[in-house]
Parts: structure tokens; C-alpha cells; sequence
């Protein structure tokens, strides 16, 4: 019984301890846990707290400026010469000389080339000495008439034999000048179309040559712009980075009824010789200038909605988004109608990333 009694009170005392161990050790945990939340949240003596700041976003930006721009009609056409001439010999022949070929500056009457003359020579000569002949002849009539010698009759049957000879001979002086092809304006040689030793004959072309001085250029404008179009206009014709002005020459009266137009002659002035004839350009015809405008590159533009937006940068580099109205366009240049004052710096690469107030950085294009 002793002994039952005594594992009884060893076993509630064993029980008891480890009752009072159990409470205690949560209890501590729960302490210690909360004091590691305390110095995580407290961070160590010194220790500053981190700052998350907003990453500027790069842009590149440009000044807007003032100038003139204009509205125009824009069409395309080549440059020609208001004097090209095909050059057909006026005789047929061998060709026995070149003296000008293809890219040879030459003047009014100048000689290209020299046909085979042998038989136009001997037939002039034969005809000049024939005409002499009957001139010494009819001078001696003539004495003999003026002292009433011979009658009238064979004075001015003398007379005529005397005009037809010198006819004759101008005549074959002709022939004779048609064994050279000549130049009839003053320009240069764009083509040769025999070689030496070719027979060539009248119906053949023998010299293309253009004057280069007074250029033209011809465009087929619609009906609707005939109201816009005027003599004198100033124009400008371009090709690649190559430009030079021209002006309104001729304006045709009548619309062509096959294709709604009608036509409209340029004279370019191109002293400098930039274009050559035949190159394809570029005419605008100017209808209005403005000038002095606030000018802005297109790359700079925002397309929304129908509307027109810039993002403009402030002097603490924050963005902020503008609704524009713009005027005429040239190239790729607009002109600012409304929205802007002409002072700011205005976003061209990196907009599609801004909201207004976004801070920017301002960095400079890549070269």
C-alpha cells in the first residue's frame, strides 16, 4: 500500500513539472519573436531607411523655332529646254569628219560635221566660172548699148543671161554648204547618230543638241487648282538635296478632258547648271507663305484621338503633355498654328513613355 502511495506521488509530481515547463517555453518564444519584429522593424542603430525613388526616363528633346513656311501643289515632271532641235543633214554624203561629238559647248552655225564635198565642189566652181564668164560678157554689151550699138533686146536678153548664171551659182554655193552639218542654236551636243565613213542621208538624224540655258519644266495640274495658279508664281523644283526656284511661265487655257488637267510651264532657274536635261525632279508650285511661325519637327508630334499632342519639359525636367493645332506643312517640318510659345523644349524620341509629371532625363541623340 506504502508503495502504491508513493508511485502515485511521484507521478504527480513529475506531471506538475513538466505542466509548469510547457507554459513557460511558448511564452518566451511569443517574447522572443516579437522583440526580433521590433529590431527588424527598428533596423540597426545608425542604419538609415532605403528610399525608393522614381527612375527618370530618358528623352531626347529639341527647341522649337521661328521661320517661314508655305503651302504649295507638288507634282513631279523632268526638266526639259525650251530649245531641243534633232538635226538632219541637209545633203546625202559620206561622212568624212567629226568636229564636234556628245558634251561639245558649240554656237549658232557652228560645223559638227563634214560630208564627202568633191562633187558639190567641182559643180560650184564650174557654176562660178561660168557666172564670171557672162559677166565680163555682159559688161562689154553694155558698153556697146550705152553708145546705141545693139539694141535693147539683146542688151536684156545679155541681162538675164546674166541673173540666171549668178542664180546658178548660188545655187551650187548651197549645195556646197550643205556637205557641213551646222548647228542651228547655240547649246550643247547630247547625241551623235553615225559614225565616220557612215552614208547618211536627209531623213536620218545626224545631232541632237539643247540649249541648257533656258530650262523647263512642264506639269499636268487638276482643274480644281486653276483658281491657285497664276503667272510669275514662284516655284521650286528639287531633286534628292539639289534645289534651285523657278517660276509660272506659261499656263495652257484649256482642261484636258481625257484627264482633268491642264497644263502648266515652269522655267527653272538653274544658271549653276545643278539639274541636267531629262533628270526627273520635283516641282512645287508656292500658293501662300506664312512667315515668322513657330516651327516643330513632325518626329516631335503625338497622334490621339483625331487630336495633336507634344510633350514639353519644364526646368525641374517633369513632362507635361500640350494639345496643338497645327498650320501648313513642309517637307518635314509643321508649323505650330496654336499650343505652344515657341520657348520650350519639346520631346521627340522617348514620348511614347511620358505621362504628364513624369520626370525625365534629358540625354542627346546618338551620332
Amino acid at each position: 500500500m506504502k508503495k502504491a502511495m508513493s508511485f502515485l506521488v511521484i507521478v504527480l509530481m513529475v506531471g506538475f513539472l513538466l505542466n509548469c515547463g510547457g507554459n513557460k517555453a511558448p511564452e518566451k518564444t511569443e517574447k522572443a519573436d516579437t522583440e526580433s519584429g521590433q529590431k527588424q522593424k527598428e533596423g540597426k542603430p545608425g542604419e538609415k531607411k532605403e528610399e525608393k525613388d522614381t527612375e527618370a526616363i530618358p528623352v531626347q528633346v529639341v527647341d522649337l523655332y521661328r521661320g517661314d513656311i508655305s503651302s504649295f501643289i507638288l507634282f513631279s515632271s523632268n526638266v526639259d529646254s525650251e530649245k531641243v532641235v534633232d538635226i538632219y543633214p541637209m545633203a546625202s554624203g559620206i561622212v568624212e569628219k567629226i568636229q564636234h561629238d556628245e558634251g561639245d559647248d558649240v554656237k549658232k552655225g557652228t560645223v559638227l560635221a563634214v560630208l564627202d564635198e568633191r562633187e558639190a565642189l567641182i559643180n560650184e566652181q564650174k557654176a562660178r566660172i561660168n557666172y564670171e564668164k557672162i559677166k565680163m560678157e555682159f559688161a562689154r554689151q553694155k558698153e556697146i548699148y550705152e553708145k546705141q550699138m545693139v539694141s535693147k533686146e539683146a542688151y536684156d536678153r545679155f541681162r538675164y543671161n546674166l541673173e540666171t548664171a549668178r542664180l546658178d551659182w548660188e545655187q551650187k554655193r548651197l549645195l556646197l554648204s550643205y556637205t557641213r552639218i551646222t548647228s542651228p542654236i547655240s547649246g550643247v551636243v547630247t547625241r551623235r547618230h553615225f559614225k565616220i565613213g557612215n552614208k547618211i542621208n536627209t531623213s536620218q538624224i545626224a545631232f541632237s543638241v539643247v540649249q541648257i540655258r533656258e530650262k523647263i519644266a512642264v506639269v499636268n495640274i487638276p482643274e480644281q487648282e486653276k483658281d491657285f495658279v497664276f503667272l510669275k508664281q514662284k516655284s521650286v523644283i528639287t531633286a534628292g538635296d539639289q534645289q534651285v526656284t523657278g517660276f509660272v511661265k506659261r499656263i495652257s487655257p484649256a482642261i484636258n478632258p481625257e484627264s482633268g488637267t491642264f497644263r502648266v510651264t515652269v522655267e527653272v532657274n538653274d544658271k549653276k547648271n545643278v539639274f541636267a536635261v531629262g533628270q526627273f525632279v520635283n516641282v512645287k508650285i508656292i500658293k501662300k507663305v506664312h512667315k515668322n511661325v513657330i516651327l516643330l519637327t513632325k518626329d516631335a508630334l503625338l497622334y490621339e484621338g483625331g487630336k495633336v499632342y507634344v510633350f514639353v519639359i519644364d526646368k525641374d525636367n517633369k513632362a507635361t503633355k500640350k494639345l496643338v493645332k497645327l498650320g501648313f506643312e513642309e517637307g518635314n517640318v509643321m508649323e505650330i498654328d496654336q499650343g505652344l510659345t515657341g520657348t520650350e523644349k519639346v520631346v521627340t524620341a522617348g514620348k511614347s513613355s511620358l505621362k504628364t509629371d513624369t520626370v525625365v532625363k534629358v540625354v542627346e541623340p546618338v551620332t
